[in-house]
């Protein structure tokens, strides 16, 4: 009975209770700061912060329940954000919203800068060798804090990691999906 019982919960939470089709995860809640009702939050873009300060409200999902809240102030923390929304006002109120994944409308995604993109964007992409040897597909970018991984899965089912720097990653073309690297040997 019991396992009955605990199967049935982890269906539940592999299914979504929000289609976030037509969003992007710009950041989760992954803590709280002191005891004013800040929360800490692991970005997920480089333009986190200029994200955050172009809109009015940011959608936060947890669970089931959706609510926007309104930044009141914003700084970074080590390779995380500390974040003030006006409607959380203590520390409870901060420790109820960990978990949270902050999703907007890509159609609100702020302008990016020449060689910027968005880490979905990236996702799917086919991973190529500079002498065009094809190595498998872009599963992940994991974040690190020396510089981004791609986690590349190869055509056996096996897995590549690649640093995301110049020295490895020497193309990222978005709009065909393709991504040129340089491996060196060991890599493969």
């Amino acid at each position: 009975m019991k396992k009955k019982g605990i199967r049935a919960i982890l269906e539940r939470r592999k299914r979504k209770a929000f289609d976030h089709k037509d969003e992007v995860m710009i950041g989760k809640i992954v803590g709280v700061h002191g005891i004013k009702g800040e929360v800490k939050i692991k970005p997920e873009s480089d333009i986190f912060e200029r994200q955050m300060e172009a809109l009015d409200l940011i959608p936060v999902y947890r669970g089931t329940k959706r609510e926007e809240l309104c930044v009141e102030k914003i700084k970074p923390y080590k390779n995380l954000y500390i974040v003030k929304f006006k409607e959380i006002n203590d520390r409870s109120e901060a420790e109820e919203r960990v978990g949270g994944e902050l999703w907007i409308d890509k159609d609100k995604q702020v302008e990016l800068g020449e060689g910027e993109f968005y880490f979905s964007d990236l996702i799917g992409s086919k991973v190529f060798t500079d002498d065009g040897k094809e190595v498998g597909i872009l599963k992940e970018i994991l974040e690190q804090p020396a510089s981004h991984i791609f986690e590349v899965e190869k055509f056996d089912g096996s897995k590549i990691l690649i640093p995301f720097i110049s020295q490895f990653v020497k193309d990222v073309d978005i709009e065909n999906k393709r991504i040129v690297v340089s491996l060196i040997e060991g890599m493969e």
